[in-house]
């Protein structure tokens, strides 16, 4: 089995960019942690499982099922955070201001 590798990058102060490998999430998520309260810039943290197999999420749901037979009740609307009574309209022209 490979181990996942973790991938921070940041931008230096003077604006070139910059990146680190960890094999260890909690020593990339430090990593991270210093780089901001350093003030670098876009810090941020990647990961790429070698060991998935397939695309992730749902890739067909047929008649409300998953490949695998299991029910599919995820909505948009049940997300957190989501907008109860509030019109779309209402919330796209927000965004737009």
């Amino acid at each position: 089995m490979t181990q996942t590798e973790y991938m921070v990058y940041w931008t230096m102060t003077n604006g070139h960019p910059a990146s680190a490998k960890h094999i260890d999430l909690n020593a990339a998520l430090r990593h991270a942690e210093l780089h901001r309260r350093q003030g670098m810039r876009f810090v941020t943290m990647s990961a790429e499982n070698p060991n998935q197999v397939g695309q992730m999420g749902v890739t067909a749901i047929v008649d409300g099922k998953t490949p695998d037979g299991e029910d599919y009740t995820w909505s948009k609307a049940h997300r957190a955070g989501a907008t109860r009574g509030v019109s779309h309209s209402i919330i796209d022209n927000k965004s737009n201001e």
